[in-house]
């Protein structure tokens, strides 16, 4: 009988420990997914369309959005020609180490496409390893160095806390393999509000705000308000201003100091 039990009590155990292992799996299949941006910098300035050589001063080369779902994952590469705008994307999708360049009419092999002799291409596709996962920290400062020392590529990274995108995006041959989610992030991002604003400012055409002292008149300028909201920020303006005012990733210490590419 007490060995009837035993094996009951080791059965009951292993089942609950199988149980639990099941219950954590589709845990970490979610937790794998990975989504952040690097935003590629160089050393130098902006003049003329091209960018002049300087150790002292940072200028915007591209930005790189990554959505990673080991093995698989996906990048898509704006550059900029002028330190104004960002251009249209190159996109890639790989499998592990296999990468295809993708575009609305198909896909064609990295190494068969005139972007595999890209460095910055080559670059943005070795943020992941051979098992499709982020290299480095997952957000701050990286600094790429020469053999020499000297910086070579500054980039700025920042992550997703909570990656939420859709697995076709990671698939070449699917209707989305090509498309491009980009400018519905930034749509997002800038359609935010903050609850804590509204209340402090009040209603569109209050003449009264109260304050600790009394009420305070004011005269509201709806016109203002009409301009500020005809105001489009791109997506390098807005990563030049949180440059200036070392904001989110831009306050991190160089974490990186010691890599070469």
């Amino acid at each position: 009988m007490k060995a009837t039990r035993k094996t009951w009590r080791a059965a009951a155990c292993a089942a609950a420990a199988a149980g639990g292992l099941l219950a954590l799996a589709p845990a970490r299949a979610v937790a794998q997914k990975a989504q952040w941006t690097d935003v590629v910098y160089v050393p130098g300035f902006w003049s003329g369309g091209r960018i002049v050589p300087r150790p002292d001063s940072l200028a915007l080369l591209m930005r790189v959005d990554y959505f990673s779902a080991p093995p698989k994952w996906r990048a898509e590469i704006r550059r900029t020609a002028d330190g104004q705008t960002m251009g249209a994307p190159d996109i890639l999708v790989g499998n592990g180490a296999t990468v295809v360049v993708a575009t609305r009419v198909g896909t064609t092999p990295l190494e068969q496409h005139a972007l595999g002799r890209d460095p910055l291409v080559r670059a943005a596709a070795d943020a992941l390893d051979a098992a499709g996962r982020r290299k480095g920290a997952a957000s701050g400062r990286l600094a790429e160095r020469t053999a020499q020392g000297a910086t070579l590529r500054v980039v700025y990274r920042r992550s997703v806390l909570n990656a939420n995108f859709d697995a076709a995006m990671l698939e070449p041959g699917a209707q989305a393999g090509s498309r491009t989610l980009l400018a519905s992030g930034l749509q997002s991002v800038g359609d935010q509000r903050s609850a804590a604003v509204v209340a402090t400012a009040g209603a569109r055409g209050v003449d009264r705000v109260k304050t600790p002292g009394g009420d305070v008149p004011v005269r509201p300028d709806t016109a203002a308000i009409a301009r500020m909201e005809r105001i489009n920020v791109g997506s390098v303006a807005l990563e030049e201003f949180m440059r200036a005012g070392g904001l989110g990733p831009y306050a991190a210490a160089d974490t990186t100091a010691g890599r070469r590419p």
